[in-house]
């Protein structure tokens, strides 16, 4: 709108005016709604939503200003660890064994054993709450 335009509403009255500024205000709300889901996406690359890295686009990644530290990563070289033992009472074993290939589904049952896994599996009792 121009000047004149504007002038041309003020002249119709208050009821014209307020509509015309009630008008404004939802178009601005609208604009801000917009600008809003644009930002959104700007923001948004293969690190932190679903989209492929190819649609990051060609500009290249900040490097991170935290300096590196002076560790290697994970268990260090010292470090006493707590491995849980192999417990001596079993209350159950439960063999698995493997009856078709997996590649061909050919039948497996008259093949030597070549390797085995043991594992064991700690069962720790059902949780009892503290509400009835």
């Amino acid at each position: 709108m121009n000047r004149e335009e504007i002038r041309a509403v003020y002249a119709q009255g208050e009821d014209a005016v307020i509509a015309l500024v009630e008008g404004l205000l939802e178009r601005i709300g609208q604009l801000e709604t917009c600008l809003e889901a644009l930002e959104n996406q700007r923001q948004k690359d293969s690190r932190n939503s679903s989209k492929p890295p190819s649609g990051d686009g060609f500009a290249k990644r900040t490097k991170s200003l935290r300096p590196r530290g002076e560790r290697a990563s994970g268990g260090q070289s010292g470090h006493q660890g707590s491995t849980l033992e192999w417990s001596e009472q079993v209350d159950e074993v439960v063999v698995h064994h493997v009856l078709q290939c997996q590649t061909c589904s050919g039948d497996l049952n008259d093949v030597a054993v070549e390797s085995w896994v043991l594992r064991q599996v700690d069962d720790l009792p059902p949780l009892h709450s503290g509400f009835h």
